[in-house]
């Protein structure tokens, strides 16, 4: 039957032309899907890989540029500091002195010395427990006073070494060097009212650091890490690094802010830095020579 015939015959019928409209849109589909050739679902395997992978990329990317931005060899092969100003506690977001004058030394891995008031004479030492052999294999701290030296609370020695073991000299150093750590790239946040960058890193303990860089200049804005408390409850530490300035060739950190679950509780303010200073080898070294538990000071001034 030709078209004219056909078209023809649909006038004729009453009711016939619809009835073909409607049979040929519903057989139009069916043949269009007919001869489109099947396509093959993608991968997700592999699509999920390459993401991975610049994610993992980008991150090291931003933390070659951080060191960089930081002194790099210098920053990164420094061997000790001296950091002079004045520190402030607080309790709750407030501050519970009116500050307090600081000398705080430290020496990579593990060796810190922090001497307080203006005659230095309250003096804490924390050493030992970075991967070290014999008498350092444990961190150990101490408090001397007037009184004498004596041990340091348990606490504070624990303190000393998660704050060393998170520490951004050791993230850099040992972390970032070692193949077992997963680092990644999280994105675009906000850190102490600025704009930064947020690079994950997961070490072989299972441990992880975050550290917020700066948008412009890749400086370290701040870094945070958790830990379970004595009452099982997650506790997050954060320090917030600002007012930087260059140091024999390092962009040091003038202000440091210290958090524990977003409420401040301490900020130093410095007024002066120095790097690789040559420090008596006894400098942090302390003996115990009281016990604060039985500590009877008339029996000093017996003769």
């Amino acid at each position: 039957m030709t078209l004219s015939l056909a078209g023809r015959v649909c006038r004729a019928v009453p009711g016939l032309r619809m009835t073909v409209l409607l049979l040929a849109a519903l057989l139009c589909p069916a043949v269009l899907l007919a001869q489109t050739p099947p396509q093959e679902l993608p991968n997700t395997d592999a699509a999920a890989k390459p993401s991975a992978e610049s994610s993992t990329v980008k991150a090291q990317r931003l933390l070659d540029q951080m060191i960089a931005a930081l002194g790099g060899e210098a920053w990164l092969h420094y061997t000790n500091i001296e950091q002079q100003g004045r520190t402030y506690s607080f309790f709750h977001g407030r501050p519970t002195t009116a500050g307090t004058l600081l000398w705080r030394f430290y020496q990579y891995p593990d060796r810190e010395r922090l001497e307080l008031s203006h005659q230095r004479d309250v003096i804490y030492i924390y050493k030992g427990g970075a991967d070290a052999e014999g008498v350092d294999a444990v961190a150990h701290g101490y408090e001397k006073t007037y009184k004498g030296t004596a041990a340091a609370e348990a606490k504070d020695v624990e303190e000393f070494v998660r704050r060393r073991d998170f520490s951004l000299e050791r993230a850099m150093r040992e972390w970032f060097r070692d193949s077992r750590t997963v680092m990644l790239y999280v994105g675009q946040s906000v850190a102490d009212q600025q704009p930064v960058e947020v690079v994950s890193l997961l070490n072989d303990k299972n441990q992880e650091l975050v550290i917020g860089l700066d948008l412009y200049t890749h400086l370290p804005v701040n870094l945070r890490y958790s830990f379970r408390g004595a009452d099982k409850y997650k506790v997050q530490d954060e320090f917030l690094f600002g007012n930087y300035r260059r140091v024999q060739g390092i962009q040091t950190p003038y202000t440091i802010t210290r958090k524990r679950d977003g409420e401040i509780t301490s900020q130093r303010f410095f007024n002066r830095v120095i790097f690789n200073q040559k420090l008596a080898p006894d400098f942090f070294d302390a003996t115990v020579t009281y016990d604060p538990a039985t500590y009877n000071p008339r029996e000093k001034k017996k003769p």
